[in-house]
């Protein structure tokens, strides 16, 4: 009971920031709510995170979408001018019991131009949702959309409006046969060209109407989805249909589209951001600001989190990146102009507008300049455990085990021409450190959030590439480098899903906002080290940081600064 007050409190106060930056957006009901229990900042925090979650969402539903519309067969491939939209946003309204909430809409549908002989809408008089490719391509994506994309929102139990809209043309309705795939209908209630409807279809009477057609499109549509979205099955659903007849002929206006909202599919999560702000348990907010000091200091940041099929993404990458980057201006005071950040860069990005930048620095400051590298992404081996970061760009056509394939087939191990081609294409890290061979600087401090074994984030396989029985090699670097790595380079770095980080940067971020940017190094190896095994242990996935230094700074390393 305690808790539920509490998330009350949260979400009745911060409602109004929610109507205001959704200006347009229906809300039910406008309250004059009070500003003393809620501080402000954490209902601008709490909105702005749930905006880039529904955005990011967004996104990636566009995306598979578009791969899952690509790889359909001959029989089921859309017209060339029909187009599945995809919108998920968030909407304001008012509980049965009068409380605001903040809720998650889907809305799915499509649109097409003339169409001639195909079948991309239902055949005249047609009501079967298989009889429609763009029908069945509707179900089939807002499945993905829920069971795969946004399981969190459709949590057990949680109030789901589902609205199904589905048109005919004018083409008259004398008699249709119905077969009563979809049940027998009593005046049920729906929307009949935006009019409020009684309607009643059976097989003994057949379909005499436009409205019974279109409204029989529309339970297809319903059958389907809850025949296939699993998640649908633990919901409490309401569903509501919107038919209409056009006053043209032709396919392209047999239509069907679905509208799904969430009530307060997020409150559990505002629950948990809201005392996870009180407890100032983020590094992505409050980040302490210092003086702008650290002018000798330099920072390349490489955030590389979208590869495309068939490597899949990198979880929080880029927002590693971003937070990397906010820590070194705000909290580390180095100048902004002195930090570049390189999103999903390619091995040109990395070695033209990073590494070359690094070396016209070094000119310019007579070698008086300190260089911090940070990278997170895809890592790999080769046979002897040589660890390389993976850029952007990489032409998988050149790998045979990677031609055509949307996603890596990890039971095949990568033949030694294979991995040859694949690692190739990717930047060795002893590589890396020797672009700078004959650069000078004071020191230079690479810091590795990635995998290296061949796993991803998840933990999960991506490339199955041999490797040699003995142990892992140490890598050798150059006698000013100091090298963090998130894990040993034949172990796996893992994401922490609830802080939207790396294991390795949430933490070494976390050690940085409590000391303010003042600590060592070897304090902040450790107290990140020791952070980074127990929490990863915890949640059954134990991560072992390292530190790798150069013959230079062996003995003296740990007393070096990030600021």
């Amino acid at each position: 009971m305690v808790q539920k007050l509490h998330f009350q409190k949260v979400i009745k106060y911060f409602l109004p920031i929610v109507c205001l930056l959704f200006a347009g957006m229906p809300v039910k009901a406008q309250l004059k709510l009070s500003e003393e229990l809620v501080n402000s900042e954490y209902r601008e925090i709490i909105l702005k995170q749930l905006q880039k979650n529904v955005e990011k969402r967004q996104s990636a539903m566009r995306i598979k979408a578009e791969d899952y519309l690509l790889s359909l067969p001959n029989n089921r491939k859309l017209y060339d001018e029909s187009k599945v939209n995809i919108k998920a946003d968030l909407v304001s309204g008012i509980t049965d019991d009068g409380h605001a909430e903040l809720n998650y809409r889907i809305i799915i549908d499509y649109t097409c131009r003339h169409i001639e002989s195909t079948t991309d809408n239902y055949p005249n008089g047609a009501y079967l949702c298989e009889q429609s490719n763009a029908s069945m391509a509707v179900c089939e994506i807002t499945r993905m959309m829920i069971d795969e994309l946004s399981r969190d929102a459709f949590k057990a139990n949680k109030k789901v409006d589902i609205k199904i809209k589905a048109s005919t043309d004018i083409t008259e309705v004398t008699h249709l046969d119905y077969n009563g795939e979809y049940g027998d209908f009593q005046y049920i209630a729906a929307r009949y060209n935006n009019e409020p409807v009684r309607i009643s279809v059976n097989p003994s009477t057949g379909i005499t109407t436009n409205a019974q057609l279109a409204f029989l499109r529309a339970q297809g549509i319903r059958e389907n989805i809850m025949n296939h979205v699993m998640l649908l099955r633990n919901t409490d659903n309401q569903f509501n249909y919107e038919t209409q007849s056009y006053n043209e002929t032709g396919s392209q206006y047999r239509n069907v589209g679905i509208e799904i909202i969430v009530h307060g599919a997020f409150n559990e999560e505002i629950v948990d951001m809201n005392e996870k702000l009180i407890n100032d348990e983020y590094v992505d907010y409050n980040i302490p600001k210092n003086e702008e000091n650290n002018t000798n200091t330099y920072v390349l940041i490489l955030a590389n989190e979208h590869y495309g099929s068939p490597l899949p993404d990198v979880p929080y990458a880029h927002n590693d990146g971003e937070a990397m980057m906010q820590y070194c201006v705000r909290t580390l005071g180095i100048p902004a102009r002195h930090v570049k950040l390189l999103s999903d860069a390619t091995i040109k990005d990395i070695k033209v507008e990073g590494v070359n930048w690094m070396k016209d620095i070094a000119v310019s400051e007579k070698g008086n300049c300190n260089f911090i590298i940070y990278y997170a992404g895809h890592g790999f081996t080769d046979y002897d455990y040589n660890p390389y970061i993976a850029p952007t760009g990489i032409d998988y056509k050149k790998v045979h085990a990677f031609k055509g394939k949307k996603e890596i087939d990890v039971d095949t191990r990568l033949s030694s021409r294979d991995t040859k081609k694949f690692l190739n294409q990717c930047l060795r890290v002893d590589t890396l450190c020797a672009w700078f061979n004959r650069v000078q600087y004071n020191a230079m401090t690479i810091i590795l959030d990635a995998s290296f074994d061949g796993n991803g984030r998840d933990g999960n396989l991506l490339v199955n590439i041999k490797h040699t029985d003995k142990r892992a090699k140490g890598l050798r670097i150059r006698n000013d480098i100091v090298l963090f790595s998130a894990a040993a380079f034949d172990k796996t770095a893992y994401s922490f899903d609830d802080q939207h980080h790396g294991f390795f940067t949430y933490y070494l971020l976390k050690e940085l906002k409590q000391r303010k940017g003042d600590i060592n190094y070897y304090d902040l190896f450790n107290a990140a080290d020791l952070a980074v095994e127990k929490e990863s242990a915890l949640q059954g996935k134990l991560q072992e940081p390292t530190v790798t230094v150069g013959g230079k700074l062996k003995d003296r390393w740990g007393d070096l600064r990030l600021k």
